[in-house]
């Protein structure tokens, strides 16, 4: 799975390599006032702690990187701050990229999400595509990981998770094989949700070891889990998009 992941990034940067417009923007929709209120995605935004911003692209040529790409998963709280992430996928060459970005996700902000409207917590799924091009750098933040948004560049916010709502617990019996082994895992999902925000079907595309419970451990977590809807060009939308899920299994404590 580690050298298709790689592969699938390394093919991602090359399509984008093209564009010669200054990637420093982020979807910034024109809500309509009944989506602001129902619904509204975590957004990156382009305030001076964005996460946009905050990704320090001259040091990074400084430093030597070029053309990179890699994805993240963050949470986002109601007041827009981020506590636990994950960056992973990194195409090759891509260490500075991954530590910078790191390094920016602790202290940015984001616009937080609303449901029902009030502010809530959510978990964010982005992409990173870092390029250089005569020597000026380039930088583009989407908010979804599916392959033909990016290459196209569309303005799609995929659905976020609303972390209250998945059944976080009742996995646990599917893992019991990879906590005796001390094995974590990770899991390819398809999932669509509708303009409601509900989940209307999730399958399983792979999972990474196999025959540790973690397909199964992904379908029950996330089986009545709510999600903000996804956004195309600032309206809710029924959509299917890609999410990764990563489980860790910690070792028992003595």
């Amino acid at each position: 799975m580690k050298n298709r992941h790689a592969q699938f990034a390394f093919l991602l940067v090359r399509a984008l390599r093209f564009s010669l417009f200054v990637f420093l923007s982020i979807v910034n929709f024109t809500w309509s006032q009944d989506a602001e209120t129902q619904f509204r995605p975590a957004l990156v935004g382009n305030g001076p702690k964005a996460l946009v911003n905050v990704v320090n692209t001259k040091r990074l040529v400084e430093k030597g990187q070029r053309d990179g790409l890699l994805m993240f998963t963050c949470h986002v709280s109601r007041w827009g701050t981020v506590g636990t992430f994950i960056v992973y996928r990194e195409t090759p060459g891509s260490k500075l990229l991954k530590e910078e970005v790191e390094h920016a996700i602790k202290v940015c902000r984001f616009i937080p999400a609303i449901s029902s409207g009030e502010r809530t917590n959510v978990l964010f799924a982005g992409t990173v595509v870092f390029s250089v091009t005569d020597g000026n750098p380039h930088l583009r933040i989407y908010a979804n990981q599916n392959n033909d948004d990016i290459q196209k560049g569309n303005d799609f916010v995929a659905p976020q998770v609303i972390t209250s709502t998945p059944d976080w617990q009742v996995a646990r019996s599917e893992l019991q094989k990879a906590k005796a082994y001390r094995q974590s895992g990770a899991v390819e999902l398809s999932v669509t949700v509708d303009t409601n925000g509900n989940l209307k079907d999730l399958k399983v595309i792979s999972e990474d070891p196999p025959d540790f419970g973690f397909g199964d451990s992904s379908r029950k977590t996330y089986a009545k889990a709510k999600f903000i809807p996804g956004f195309r060009n600032g309206h809710p939308v029924d959509c299917t998009f890609d999410y990764a899920d990563y489980i860790w299994v910690h070792r028992r404590s003595h």
